[in-house]
């Protein structure tokens, strides 16, 4: 069983015991290239791409600050990229991988067995974000009690979007929470809203405590407020 497996049974046991319904939706290692690089080649064609490309950048979510990127690659068209940093320079050998658009409904993901192998050979997770999929918009008033949620305003349109974060969530290996409209984000002709939590992952073991404080804040997003 590797890292992945682990994870998605610990997730998959926590939603049974819960009645819930947590999803990964992305996955982030850092890891040193060194005696990596050419295990992961053999998984397929890498694309290097235009390392200045916001949309892909955003989804390093600050990681890893543009000047630190020195390269960018795509495995095949698949969200699977992997970003080579100078934080450790002049060795070079620094990288992170991100692997996104797990949990989708607009396209399909990238694929399981691919993902898993990756895993495997990277040995480990850095951090994922756990995402929970609502028919009905998140009770705002609720999470504003007790959070500083802060409303993203696109400066491109000059208008408040409907996304959200809480930035300083004050809980051990939540790093932060991203509350955002995905029916509008992704086209799908319906309501549904995503509540996102990055969740550091320094070892699997203490993941229930994460989950549990993430359960308290999906709960307030539904109306509970016990």
């Amino acid at each position: 069983m590797n890292v992945l497996q682990e994870l998605e049974n610990f997730i998959n046991e926590f939603n049974l015991n819960n009645n819930e319904d947590f999803k990964i939706d992305t996955i982030r290692i850092d890891f040193s290239k060194q005696h990596k690089k050419e295990s992961l080649e053999l998984l397929g064609n890498w694309k290097k791409i235009n390392k200045n490309d916001k949309k892909i950048l955003d989804k390093l979510k600050r990681r890893l600050t543009i000047d630190e990127v020195t390269s960018a690659y795509q495995l095949e068209n698949y969200n699977i990229y992997y970003y080579n940093s100078n934080k450790d320079k002049p060795r070079y050998r620094l990288a992170t991988m991100v692997i996104f658009g797990l949990s989708q409904y607009h396209k399909e993901p990238p694929p399981h067995q691919i993902v898993s192998k990756i895993i495997s050979i990277l040995k480990n997770i850095t951090n994922i974000d756990l995402c929970l999929d609502m028919k009905q918009k998140p009770s705002l008033e609720l999470l504003e009690n007790h959070f500083n949620l802060k409303r993203y305003f696109d400066k491109k349109i000059k208008t408040l979007t409907d996304t959200y974060y809480i930035n300083e969530t004050d809980i051990s290996m939540i790093e932060k929470i991203c509350i955002y409209n995905k029916a509008i984000k992704n086209n799908l002709g319906c309501i549904l809203w995503r509540i996102e939590a990055t969740i550091l992952i320094p070892n699997i073991k203490y993941l229930a405590l994460p989950l549990h404080e993430f359960k308290l804040i999906t709960d307030l997003a539904k109306g509970i407020n016990d």
